[in-house]
């Protein structure tokens, strides 16, 4: 297995968008993901082993700074020097019910094209055979009930006859956790069972059954457990679960065993542990957000590096300067190693 690490998003309180976010932003869970959901043909067309993670924060001067959820491009085959062309995938989260979400995607795609056609060289003197890149929309969506928003963006506008077929014509690719089965094999890719547990915790999280469905998918997944990828993964959704999972209470203790079964760590405590400890030691209100910080940068450090050292954790611990820890969560969300973040305690 690869031992690709997760990447450091701008979300890692993973919350719903911060944990699919950095689910989906391993390259191997990104290929395995369209290699399922795109036509066969298409993927013959593309380069899957040369995709990249594009930047989520796109600007432009109608649509101002908006972000993204993920961007995947993969360059075309057969396409090189000044007729290279990419193929973009926009793929929008979500986990509640919008209803302008594919209005959204429009937007995002507009800004890609715009970005790509920018990027052209001489531009000013494009031919009659100028193309854009192709660029298409996934929603995924993972709710308590089936998506009901639309998927073609000309279903958005109000009808008057005769205009049908001159209507913008965007349609996104749906995937609805709520209408897939766990055997589908969108589910089950053995080469890359990273997937299935960030597809089946994002299918279950809001469901009374969440702890047997991730226990049940936790014990599959023990002899990938050795490696540093999977057990990264197996971490963060474990922090993800904890803050997001309303059914969980019951089943707390039992499956946290389990995670630190298959993990093979004793100290996989939760950001809502860590928060409440924190504020009740500060004891005023102020304190307690100080407390909550605090307990934000030892845990984001945690999940990304699976330990934090006592030197470390001491530092943070004694500072109570609200603006310097606000700056060190951003930091621990960032930087490259342990080391890196003790040098900015000094």
């Amino acid at each position: 297995m690869s031992k690709e690490k997760l990447s450091a998003s701008e979300t890692l309180t993973l919350t719903h968008d911060g944990y699919f976010q950095e689910g989906f932003q391993i390259k191997r869970v990104a290929r395995a993901f369209l290699k399922k959901k795109l036509p066969r043909e298409t993927l013959a067309c593309l380069d899957l082993k040369k995709l990249t993670i594009e930047k989520r924060h796109l600007t432009d001067e109608v649509f101002k700074n908006t972000f993204a959820d993920v961007v995947y491009r993969c360059p075309i085959k057969g396409t090189k020097g000044k007729e290279y062309v990419n193929f973009f995938v926009i793929v929008e989260h979500k986990s509640d019910q919008d209803f302008l979400a594919i209005f959204q995607l429009w937007g995002y795609t507009y800004q890609v094209c715009r970005r790509e056609f920018l990027a052209t060289p001489k531009r000013n003197r494009v031919r009659a055979d100028y193309r854009l890149p192709p660029v298409i929309a996934i929603i995924l969506f993972h709710g308590e009930t089936k998506f009901q928003g639309k998927t073609e963006l000309s279903e958005m506008f109000f009808r008057l006859p005769g205009l049908e077929n001159y209507l913008p014509k965007l349609r996104a690719i749906l995937v609805d956790l709520n209408e897939i089965d766990d055997n589908d094999p969108l589910m089950n890719d053995p080469e890359v069972p990273e997937l299935r547990i960030i597809l089946m915790t994002l299918k279950v999280i809001f469901r009374k059954d969440v702890a047997v469905k991730i226990k049940e998918v936790l014990e599959e997944l023990k002899p990938y457990s050795d490696d540093p990828g999977m057990r990264r993964v197996i971490r963060a959704t474990w922090v993800y679960l904890a803050n997001n999972a309303k059914h969980l209470k019951r089943s707390f203790d039992t499956l946290l065993g389990v995670f630190e079964e298959v993990v093979g760590e004793k100290a996989m405590s939760t950001l809502v542990e860590m928060w409440k400890a924190e504020g009740k030691a500060e004891g005023k209100a102020e304190g307690e957000a100080i407390g909550v910080t605090k307990g934000r940068v030892l845990t984001i450090l945690e999940v990304r590096f699976n330990k934090v050292s006592k030197g470390i954790e001491k530092v943070v611990r004694s500072m109570t300067d609200p603006i310097a820890l606000e700056s060190l969560v951003e930091h621990a969300k960032v930087c490259q190693s342990l080391e890196e973040f003790a040098e900015s305690l000094r």
